[in-house]
């Protein structure tokens, strides 16, 4: 992959970057810096939307989400890694935030959680959110539940509720090399 930079001076700084692709084709970047922007903008062209201009749009989106939350064992206090954290789920009445070797109670609202989390969490029920990066597999239960299975083996369902937006979310639909089958 090479890359050219080409800088233009005068009323603003334009920086321009080509990204050479297969087939000898350029992706251009372009940066515009002038004081007179009142807020940052990304613009993205295209002939048509692919999987990698989304791809953009959800890198873009999930700038300003935070990192880190604050999680509780024992009452002491963590910070977490939000890329670390399989599952957010309600028990008890108390929002847990689980790892894959520690779970964590949070001093939030489950909307309240979601509220904050970048766009690799979908909620899958009134009272669960998962890490998309954690699934491993999915099965179609006989009842029309989702029983999703998690890398650290764990699993959990998805309620009829929340199907759409999972199938959506995964691409599913999309995506015609994957069907779900029941049990």
């Amino acid at each position: 992959m090479g890359r050219k930079i080409v800088f233009n001076k005068g009323v603003q700084e334009v920086i321009t970057i080509l990204y050479e692709r297969q087939g000898g084709k350029f992706m251009k970047v372009e940066l515009q810096i002038n004081e007179t922007y009142e807020e940052e903008k990304l613009i993205v062209q295209a002939p048509q939307e692919t999987d990698k201009i989304q791809k953009v749009i959800e890198f873009a989106e999930n700038l300003d989400q935070k990192e880190t939350i604050k999680g509780k064992i024992d009452g002491q206090v963590y910070l977490v890694e939000i890329g670390k954290i399989q599952r957010f789920y309600i028990e008890n009445r108390k929002v847990l935030a689980e790892t894959a070797s520690q779970t964590y109670t949070i001093d939030l609202r489950l909307y309240q959680v979601l509220e904050i989390l970048p766009t690799t969490f979908i909620q899958i029920s009134q009272s669960e959110i998962i890490n998309i990066d954690s699934i491993s597999h999915l099965k179609l239960t006989p009842n029309g539940l989702v029983e999703i299975f998690l890398k650290n083996e764990s699993f959990t369902y998805s309620s009829r509720r929340y199907l759409k937006n999972i199938k959506e979310k995964l691409e599913l639909w999309k995506n015609k090399s994957f069907t779900m089958q029941p049990l």
